[in-house]
Order: C-alpha cells, then sequence, then structure tokens
C-alpha cells in the first residue's frame, strides 16, 4: 500500500477548488484532481472521502471567503447606491483571474441542482444571503429618498441578483471593462429613476 503523503489541507482545497471553477463539477474527474492539487488518490480519499465531499468543502471555503469579500463592500456606511455600484465595480472590473470563469455559484446551482441538491443549496442560501444584502440596501436608498418609494424592491434586489448571472457570463464573452463599466452604471442608476 502506498504511503499517503503530507500536505496542507487549504492549499490543496484551493487548487481543487479553481479546477472546479474553470471546469465545472462533473468534467472535474479525479484523475485531474489529484494532478491539480499534487497528491495521491489515496491521499485524495482518506482526506475528503470522495468528490463530492472534497466539493463541499471547497465551496464552503469560497462562500465564506466570498461572503467577507462582498459584506465587506455592501455593508458600508457610504450612498448605498454608490456601495452597490462599487461592489459590482470589484467585482467586474478587477484584475482578478476568474471573472472569465463564471459566477461559481450560479454555475454551482444552475449544473449541481438535480445531482448534488445539497451542495447546489449550498450555493443557492449564498445568492439568497447576498440578494437579502441588496434588499437590506435598497431599503436604506428609499428610505433616505434615493429611490421612489412606490418601486418594488423585492423586484429590484433580484434584479440585481440576475445582473451578476449576465455579467459574468458577458465578461466570458470577452466584453471589455469600459461596456462591463456602462452596464452597471446604467444598471445602478436606473434604481433610482
Amino acid at each position: 500500500m502506498s504511503r499517503l503523503r503530507e500536505f496542507d489541507r487549504t492549499d490543496v482545497v484551493t487548487k481543487a477548488l479553481n479546477l472546479f471553477w474553470s471546469d465545472g463539477y462533473n468534467a472535474s474527474s479525479i484523475s485531474k484532481l489529484i494532478d491539480v492539487m499534487g497528491i495521491n488518490r489515496g491521499s485524495l480519499y482518506a482526506t475528503f472521502h470522495n468528490k463530492a465531499s472534497l466539493f463541499s468543502e471547497a465551496m464552503t471555503s469560497f462562500t465564506k471567503s466570498s461572503w467577507d469579500f462582498d459584506s465587506a463592500r455592501l455593508v458600508g456606511v457610504e450612498d448605498p447606491l454608490q456601495d452597490i455600484r462599487s461592489f459590482y465595480y470589484s467585482k467586474f472590473l478587477s484584475d482578478g483571474e476568474t471573472i472569465s470563469n463564471g459566477c461559481l455559484l450560479f454555475n454551482t446551482v444552475s449544473e449541481l441542482s438535480n445531482t448534488l441538491p445539497e451542495v447546489a443549496g449550498e450555493a443557492r442560501d449564498h445568492l439568497l444571503e447576498l440578494r437579502r444584502l441588496f434588499l437590506k440596501r435598497l431599503t436604506e436608498a428609499r428610505d433616505s429618498g434615493m429611490i421612489d418609494k412606490d418601486k418594488d424592491l423585492d423586484v429590484q434586489a433580484d434584479y440585481l441578483l440576475a445582473m451578476i448571472a449576465g455579467l459574468r457570463t458577458l465578461s466570458k464573452m470577452d466584453f471589455d471593462r469600459a461596456s462591463l463599466k456602462k452596464m452597471i452604471d446604467t444598471m445602478v442608476d436606473g434604481l433610482s429613476s
């Protein structure tokens, strides 16, 4: 029996996450995973038990860091609409390498809702938390007179959530940053009109 290697768990989970993000869950075979993670098959199974457990751990790690990032940009003391704009700028106009991979959370919900509903549920829950945060900031904007009292804030929160998926898709289509910025500005400006 081969000897199990020692490794940095956080490091290998991050490597697995990047493969899942770029290729999707189903296309990330065990062979690809052990190659990318730099561990042997026995270590993968001894540590994570199976691909689904590895993916779940990677998603948990991702959603925590993603939530820290997202909430830091949306739970501001500034103008709520400007905070929403800044959130989208940070997501779509930064130099991050992951922009062209699409949104991991939306990808997960889309790919795994029927086959791994518990994992897809984790992603869905995170997206719903983000929607609640959008709704909170929109309510603050309405209460301060930035948004008309007659606007349906639930619809606007849904719209903001849907725009993440839409903008990620356009990013994958190589839309330039200037075009993405114009779309973000039009979207946020439209919230108050």
